[in-house]
């Protein structure tokens, strides 16, 4: 579909305001890019002056393309494809495409535009697309007999497209195993699912699930309050053996009792010290741990979600493209 209108108003103008609509999904802004074309060709004098008409001056060519609503031609559009580093396509009738080149570079930005009626410039998009949106055309390239081939091509992926996946996946699984020493393919295949299948953050999720159930284990096994009770119990048995001692000796003095008692509470109070201020010390360092843990966590997580923002945002700009089939372009 061609979109921008054919009014007499317009017509001198229709090449710039063809190759906006290509580029930022309107119009608007024709005589900023006519300008900057000039511009550019001013600079650039050498490469243009020897395809103006020999009785035109260079100046005076310019000079009058600069000015709104006069028809620009083939050299406005080298100019602006240079300028902008990107292809320009031009679409004509029962004709091949022409490819104006702007760059070398193989992922430039394609403007398709169509060449009609003798000397009028249109905007190419796709039926139905009346958006405000840059169009999003690229040229794939087709051989003569590439119909015959898929006709023939299409049937055999049915058959073998299952297994072939299958055998992708069962390779992905056996290198995370390896890599990652773990045996529980169930759980591989989860994360690689939940990994879009990306082996290296694969093994990477693995090695973090690892890491954490080795801290909770270790965290079990040293549990300070755990510690805390057995001594405490300890401390009261010992206690209550002592005062059974002390209440069946009836030839021990009441003094002797007496300091004795104070003695054993001293030691009593000063060994919970002791030990509240050890339990204190773990907690600490249990949580510092933690709270380590946490923000390396997040650091992680905050570096997946960039990696996966930025690759949704390459697949989303990929999946605007609309290829336009053809059999041969000519380049200019």
């Amino acid at each position: 579909m061609a979109r921008l209108t054919c009014d007499s108003s317009l017509r001198r103008n229709c090449l710039f305001r063809a190759l906006g609509d290509q580029l930022e999904g309107h119009s608007r802004n024709h005589l900023r890019h006519r300008q900057e074309t000039v511009d550019y060709m001013i600079k650039r004098r050498e490469d243009f002056e020897p395809f103006v008409e020999d009785d035109v001056p260079f100046e005076k060519h310019v000079t009058n393309l600069a000015k709104p609503g006069t028809f620009a031609g083939n050299d406005a559009i080298v100019a602006f494809a240079r300028n902008n580093q990107l292809n320009v396509v031009i679409h004509q009738p029962n004709a091949p495409l022409w490819q104006i080149r702007g760059t070398e570079k193989n992922s430039a930005r394609e403007l398709h535009i169509a060449y009609r009626y003798g000397e009028h410039y249109d905007s190419v998009r796709r039926i139905n697309d009346d958006s405000e949106a840059p169009a999003y055309l690229q040229m794939e390239m087709l051989c003569k007999n590439d119909s015959n081939k898929m006709k023939e091509v299409k049937p055999q992926q049915g058959e073998f497209e299952a297994d072939e996946i299958e055998g992708e996946t069962e390779d992905a699984v056996q290198k995370v195993c390896n890599a990652s020493g773990c045996s529980d393919t169930d759980l591989v295949r989860h994360i690689l699912e939940v990994e879009d299948y990306s082996v290296e953050s694969a093994i990477f999720a693995i090695i973090q699930v690892n890491e954490v159930e080795r801290i909770i284990g270790a965290e079990e096994q040293c549990d300070p309050q755990s510690e805390v009770q057995e001594l405490c119990s300890r401390t009261l048995l010992e206690e209550n053996g002592n005062g059974s001692r002390i209440s069946g000796n009836q030839s021990l003095h009441r003094g002797e009792i007496g300091n004795n008692g104070q003695a054993r509470n001293k030691n009593q109070a000063s060994r919970s010290l002791k030990v509240s201020k050890k339990q204190k010390k773990e907690q600490q360092r249990l949580e510092k741990k933690k709270r380590q843990e946490e923000r390396h966590r997040q650091k992680v997580l905050a570096g997946k979600n960039n990696c996966a923002d930025s690759s949704r945002r390459e697949m989303d700009s990929a999946s605007h493209i609309t290829l336009v089939k053809t059999m041969e372009a000519l380049n200019i």
